[in-house]
């Protein structure tokens, strides 16, 4: 486990372990009111004599905390193993337990002697040692776990940026497959027009214009609203009914609390492509494209019907699809499905969205 990193290391000196010292402080101040029971349960003795037994070690050790806790000395070495973190801190426990029993001893019996009093009790100096160790190695272990969990949260946050940047990045790889795909069959049409009729094929490459124009403003987000997408299918689709002139007919049934809902941008142009050139090129007869897109609480579905073919036996998906499919499950997981079958007319590709994005 690396060290902690410099944000961690703020939060550190503000975090909730200030006034967990302060508590250990306490429990200090108790441990030493419980080595001397004379002057608590001596009546005659005054006040001030237990209070100074048990203040001037917590003092000693609030403030002793408080310098610790202001510095880096824990952030220093690296967690891992933990065995190297300890022995770090554990080679001052000799100075640190020397320090505090001559501090605090001095402190009493100069206290004591300024009150005209003396110290019963005699310095115990193995004890006092094999206290502080104790205390001092549960207050390593106190601290170790602290940073130790801070470590733990810094990496899932890190983590859960890292796999946002990777969804972003595949999601812009799969978009950016769309572009020269979709251009390429558009322009396809441009070029089947010039052998026949030139003017239709002038004002097709104006609306491909004014297509690749709107497709290059939403380009750079990965959501739209359903509107946005809609309207770009019905600049795409002016460009279709130019080549297929008199042999489609498009039909747009779009629920009004449906426009408003965020979809992936360029993800239904693959399907809408797929009608017209499965559904009207494979044919001479007049044939019809219906989408439909509505919403409850909780899904939009969005269909493309086209007549004029079936799915054959044994079929494949195209790069568009596939295509499709992948972004949703990057986005939605498998919360969201894309389906395409026959019907009674034709082929329906029905796509349909959780109106809540995939949690991870």
């Amino acid at each position: 486990m690396a060290n902690i990193n410099l944000d961690t290391a703020q939060y550190w000196r503000r975090s909730p372990l200030l006034p967990l010292a302060v508590l250990w402080a306490v429990l200090w101040a108790l441990v030493s009111l419980i080595e001397f029971p004379g002057y608590l349960h001596d009546h005659a003795l005054p006040l001030w004599q237990p209070l100074v037994l048990a203040v001037v070690p917590a003092v000693t050790i609030v403030i002793w905390l408080v310098v610790e806790l202001r510095s880096s000395r824990y952030l220093a070495p690296a967690l891992e193993p933990p065995k190297l973190w300890f022995a770090h801190h554990l080679w001052r426990l000799p100075m640190l337990a020397t320090a505090y029993i001559v501090i605090v001893f001095s402190l009493q019996h100069g206290l004591f002697a300024l009150g005209g009093a003396q110290l019963q009790e005699p310095p115990r100096f193995i004890y006092e040692y094999l206290k502080s160790g104790l205390f001092y190695c549960l207050w390593l272990g106190l601290v170790y776990g602290t940073l130790s969990s801070l470590k733990l949260r810094e990496q899932a946050a890190q983590m859960g940026l890292i796999q946002q940047a990777l969804i972003k990045s595949q999601l812009a790889q799969l978009q950016a497959q769309l572009r020269p795909h979709f251009l390429f069959n558009a322009l396809n049409t441009v070029s089947a027009l010039m052998h026949s009729d030139v003017q239709r094929a002038d004002r097709v490459l104006t609306k491909l214009g004014d297509l690749l124009r709107a497709s290059l403003g939403v380009g750079a987000n990965s959501m739209v609203p359903l509107q946005d997408e809609i309207e770009l299918l019905k600049l795409y689709a002016t460009i279709m009914e130019e080549r297929f002139s008199g042999r489609v007919v498009m039909e747009w049934q779009i629920a009004g609390h449906a426009i408003s809902v965020p979809v992936p941008t360029m993800l239904l142009q693959p399907l809408l492509e797929n009608a017209f050139k499965y559904g009207i090129e494979q044919t001479t007869s007049h044939e019809r494209i219906r989408m439909i897109a509505t919403c409850d609480d909780y899904r939009l579905r969005v269909s493309i019907h086209n007549t004029g073919s079936v799915l054959q036996l044994g079929w494949r998906e195209g790069i568009g699809i596939t295509n499709c499919r992948e972004r949703l499950h990057v986005l939605y997981g498998l919360a969201a499905t894309v389906n395409i079958s026959n019907d009674s007319q034709g082929v329906v590709a029905l796509v349909v969205l959780p109106l809540r994005a995939h949690p991870e």
